[in-house]
């Protein structure tokens, strides 16, 4: 009984750890949350909306970070490499 408390109390823990990251399951549990709270429940239906949608958003996402990527990716790696080659003089 006690062990079964402990676990309990681990996974809050870990569950408000995630909801305050920037991840994107925090988002997905805060809107599973919020669809239960408005109906008194939740069923695999809206579960799978919800995922679709943070799906649909990780696509969009994606696609913007690899068009930065392809236009500004030469510049940060050369501004990578300039500042790794820096090397300050302590003398």
């Amino acid at each position: 009984m006690g062990n079964q408390i402990l676990d309990e109390e681990k996974t809050l823990s870990r569950l408000q750890a995630l909801v305050r990251s920037e991840h994107w399951l925090a988002t997905y549990v805060s809107d599973l949350l919020s669809a239960h709270d408005l109906s008194a429940g939740i069923d695999f239906r809206t579960a799978e909306q919800l995922l679709a949608a943070e799906k649909e958003q990780f696509e969009k996402d994606l696609a913007i970070a690899r068009r930065m990527l392809r236009v500004y990716g030469k510049q940060v790696m050369a501004d990578n490499m300039t500042q790794s080659a820096y090397v300050p003089n302590n003398s």
